[in-house]
């Protein structure tokens, strides 16, 4: 919703004319609903099943990017093949791209999402682009991934290292960063929102020696990595989970 509010605001001063929301495709009917029943808003789904007949609603020397001033495109649509330019060439002066973390640049050999990167990356660096990121995920433990998403609003911000970034640089990024919490929005916009109360329990439960072995291997793993790294607490805080989460990785 707070990023149809945005999308509203800049309409309503008519800084844009057209805006997309760039969202997984199984996400653009919810997209449609939302826009419609909130904001009475009547967009297009653009998507390999819709394309043609969206096509064949608008004249010949016209592209669907630019002929519908409301859309809602599926990413895989569009991150491959001669749509991808022609979008980037055409796209609304507004993109909102749902599910961001999916576009983030990859550490691995992820080729669909280094497509989405890629695509966002390039319609980023337009002149007099507007473009927001909505996750709720923005950081998967992964600093290269969050910093690959922070270089789409602006490129010298993938350059700094959050743990390790001064007191100027983070309040330069809080401009274009913004982090809402579950305590944030329980009461918002005249609304209570009534969210489930976590119960957490731990049940003990054995390891066979194959998984104890495995387990006991990334501990000590984790450990070293810990203890080589240089810095303050928090660097190595950082350097110990990142190592956790690449060494699950490469396990699965």
């Amino acid at each position: 919703i707070e990023g149809l509010l945005v999308a509203r605001e800049l309409y309503e001063r008519k800084e844009i004319k057209r805006f997309a929301v760039v969202c997984l495709p199984h996400l653009c009917d919810q997209w449609q609903d939302e826009l419609k029943s909130k904001f009475g808003v009547e967009a297009v789904i653009i998507r390999s099943g819709t394309a043609t007949a969206l096509e064949r609603q608008i004249r010949v020397h016209e592209n669907i990017f630019r002929a519908f001033p409301f859309q809602i495109i599926s990413i895989d649509y569009i991150k491959t093949g001669n749509k991808r330019q022609v979008f980037i060439d055409h796209c609304p002066e507004l993109i909102i791209v749902d599910e961001a973390h999916t576009c983030a640049r990859p550490a691995g050999a992820n080729n669909s999402q280094q497509l989405r990167y890629h695509l966002l990356h390039d319609i980023s660096r337009k002149e007099d682009q507007h473009l927001l990121l909505l996750t709720a995920t923005p950081h998967s433990g992964k600093q290269a991934e969050f910093q690959s998403l922070l270089g789409m609003l602006k490129p010298d911000y993938e350059k700094i290292e959050i743990i390790s970034s001064s007191e100027k640089e983070r309040k330069d990024i809080a401009k274009c960063f913004v982090q809402r919490r579950r305590a944030d929005v329980v009461k918002w916009l005249g609304e209570e929102t009534k969210f489930p109360d976590r119960i957490s329990t731990d049940r003990d439960y054995e390891v066979g020696k194959e998984y104890g072995d495995i387990f006991n291997d990334i501990l000590a793993y984790a450990r070293e990595i810990v203890a080589a790294s240089s810095g303050d607490g928090r660097k190595q805080r950082y350097s110990y989970w990142d190592s956790m989460a690449d060494r699950n990785e490469r396990l699965h």
